[in-house]
């Protein structure tokens, strides 16, 4: 065949310099299905692929599959990557809550353009193409553990079906990764651990094949969001342990600002067609329907082969279910009073004073989204549902005391489930406010939620909070008795 000096441009060279980077010190034939090295996500490879502790809604169904537990409301992303001449590589994943937790899907695609083939003489014989693609399905859940420095722990676990081709010839087989995801009490600070290639089967080609590599990852981040700056950061790393090669480190940062505009840099050791750092940036797109869309964009250099981009589009929908930050959008005009006496206004004044409420329930003005929150709950509008909850997952601690009020006055019976699961948050400020607004939902189903997360709960001040709860709800129930 032609050597690769002839024919450096072509898409042969980059196809052999990413075969040569992906078997890394194991030399070639030693594991198969190497594109899976290849990062996914323009905002994840702009942090250098840094994400096993990060939890990354759709994502995390590869990066960590325990992330997929705090993934609560439905969401999607897709990336492209340009990622060498002639190769490209595509990126999409979903997440859906079901069961306790949430489950995600995955799609990975690796494309190489058709390129000139020869025979052993040296002969052109036409043009062939190839491609290498994943398909994942993974489900994540959280549980309480009652310990100080880590009250939660999340797991995961993810089955993918693997697929490779070059011309006629074809391989298949699957593979299997784990993850666990450990929040702490020190709020912000985070630490994961994520096995890829746990089981897999052998692909073969040739020959009885081989199987994709395993590679066991720890990381850790810390994320810093201060209430009275307009700019939060995110730190996270990666050490990275595969079994067919060296072990290398993966680093990154991100600043978001006004949660607009967010600016990216990593760093990866691992390969050697860059220098391994990357940049990148996104921008949060506001909505006043319970959605976050994001734009992504990242980039790295090569030494001889240009530059790799990758653009994402991600989106994250509000919902009952929802846990994730919502974006900014919309108390009601002071002057305007809650409709009384069941008398509903006008068809379009109703819209004016719905869409008003949400403008101030999403605002900076905590005592605006408190006062919002409740107009809501007085509205009797089922669509403010959705918003309560979104705001209570969102990690906003005056969001989340907002949603807290709404779901109090609320008469929906959905309320009683949202204030269950926030018994389940990480603060402790939170979780006893929810105790303490399941008070207006006397019944069974509160009764329940309370008593269980009593058996778990570390802290006294939650503690007090259920036992009083449960002890207005005992004696209520006594003097209905009688």
């Amino acid at each position: 065949m032609r050597t690769c000096k002839a024919i450096k441009t072509s898409v042969l060279c980059a196809a052999a310099l990413l075969a040569a980077s992906a078997a890394g010190a194991a030399g070639p034939g030693t594991s198969a299905a190497d594109f899976l090295k290849i990062p996914v996500g323009a905002r994840e490879t702009a942090m250098g692929g840094a994400f096993t502790s990060v939890p990354d809604g759709p994502g995390s169904v590869l990066y960590n599959s325990a992330g997929l537990g705090l993934a609560a409301v439905p969401g999607f992303t897709y990336s492209y990557n340009d990622y060498l001449p002639g190769i490209s590589q595509h990126w999409l994943a979903g997440s859906l809550p079901a069961v306790g937790g949430a489950v995600g899907f995955g799609l990975d695609y690796l494309d190489v353009s058709p390129f000139a083939s020869y025979d052993n003489l040296d002969n052109r014989t036409g043009s062939v193409s190839a491609y290498d693609m994943a398909v994942y399905l993974g489900y994540g859940r959280g549980f309480r553990t009652g310990l100080a420095f880590l009250p939660s722990l999340y797991l995961g676990a993810s089955l993918k079906s693997l697929k490779e081709k070059l011309a006629s010839v074809s391989a298949a087989g699957y593979a299997a990764d784990a993850g666990l995801l450990l929040p702490t009490s020190v709020k912000g600070l985070g630490f994961g651990l994520a096995a890829r290639n746990l089981a897999a089967s052998r692909l073969s080609f040739i020959g009885s094949g081989a199987r994709p590599a395993a590679e066991w990852k720890a990381g850790a981040s810390y994320s810093l969001a201060p209430s009275a700056w307009p700019v939060s950061f995110l730190a996270s790393g990666d050490l990275n342990l595969p079994k067919d090669g060296s072990s290398y480190f993966s680093g990154g940062i991100e600043g978001t600002f006004y949660r607009l505009v967010s600016l990216r840099a990593g760093y990866s050791s691992y390969g050697d067609i860059s220098d391994g750092l990357s940049f990148g940036l996104g921008l949060l797109l506001p909505s006043r329907s319970g959605r976050r869309l994001r734009l992504d964009y990242s980039y790295a250099s090569t030494y001889d082969l240009g530059n790799m981009q990758r653009f994402g589009i991600s989106c994250a929908f509000g919902g009952r279910a929802g846990r994730e930050t919502p974006a900014p959008s919309a108390a009601p005009p002071a002057t305007e009073p809650a409709p009384a006496g069941g008398t509903a206004p006008p068809a379009a004044a109703a819209k004016r004073s719905f869409d008003s409420a949400l403008n101030d329930l999403y605002g900076q003005d905590p005592v605006k989204s408190l006062a919002a929150a409740e107009y809501l709950a007085g509205l009797n509008d089922p669509r403010a549902m959705e918003h309560f909850s979104a705001l209570l997952s969102s990690g906003r601690t005056d969001w989340q005391m907002a949603a807290l009020r709404g779901l109090e006055l609320s008469k929906d019976p959905r309320a009683v489930g949202d204030l269950c699961r926030a018994l389940g948050d990480q603060k402790e400020e939170v979780r006893a406010h929810a105790a303490l607004a399941l008070a207006s939902h006397p019944g069974p189903a509160a009764s329940a939620c309370l008593q269980a997360e009593l058996k778990g709960e570390s802290s006294d001040i939650v503690k007090s909070a259920i036992i009083k709860v449960l002890g207005g709800m005992s004696a209520a129930g006594g003097a209905d008795a009688h």
